[in-house]
């Protein structure tokens, strides 16, 4: 049951308009080059082989370097189902997502409901009994299924890399790939330890801050 995903059934028209949404703040971002670079999930030109082939690229230049080297690979658990609302609406304010689009995405996130249905066929009478629970508030998170969740994640996620120094991340939605090297043993563990402080500061992070660039 802990793996069970809530997904919601949009309806036809809300989908057309998702997407009408997601052309143009897509295009926005990508004309302001908002995006990082290190980012390779849900992005037109790059895949899993770009994530791939940039993480061995940099492997192998600090193979050639004869630096130590150490990866950490971080694969996160329900990602897009515990996304900070506020945070989320104050980073899309940020990447200049603002006014009345920024207020079209709070009421696409805020005050949503999920509930659980259940379908059970009964043999004997050949007849479909359905159970459905009460409805309970979603306090977090972007609808899955949904054309616009994905893109949320990205722009949710997006200033990571700029809050971690000394390593280099390849990200493919919420997988994270994290490089640090250096010549020295001792300084690499250093290093190290810092990567993780800072990894962790990001991560329980729950209020709005200065340092999405």
């Amino acid at each position: 049951m802990n793996n069970y995903r809530p997904v919601s059934i949009i309806p036809v028209f809300a989908k057309i308009l998702e997407q009408l949404i997601h052309n143009r703040i897509t295009s926005f971002l990508y004309e302001n080059k908002t995006l990082s670079e290190a980012q390779n999930g849900f992005r037109k030109g790059k895949s899993i082989d770009t994530a791939v082939q940039s993480y061995t690229e940099r492997v192998q230049k600090a193979l050639d370097k004869r630096v130590h080297t150490i990866g950490i690979f971080i694969d996160l658990s329900k990602a897009y189902d515990v996304l900070n609302h506020n945070l989320l609406l104050e980073k899309l304010s940020y990447y200049g997502i603002r006014g009345s689009t920024n207020s079209w995405f709070r009421s696409y996130l805020f005050r949503r409901k999920q509930f659980i249905e259940i379908s059970q066929s009964n043999t004997s009478s050949g007849k479909v009994n359905t159970y459905r629970s009460s409805c309970l508030d979603i306090g977090q998170g972007v609808p899955q299924g949904s054309v616009l969740g994905p893109l949320l994640f990205l722009l949710y996620i997006n200033d990571l890399p700029k809050n971690v120094h000394d390593a280099k991340l390849v990200m493919f939605a919420d997988d994270i790939s994290v490089l640090i090297s250096n010549g020295d043993a001792r300084e690499l563990q250093i290093k190290i330890d810092g990567v993780v402080t800072e990894l962790e500061t990001w991560f329980k992070q729950e209020q709005p801050c200065n340092k999405y660039r």
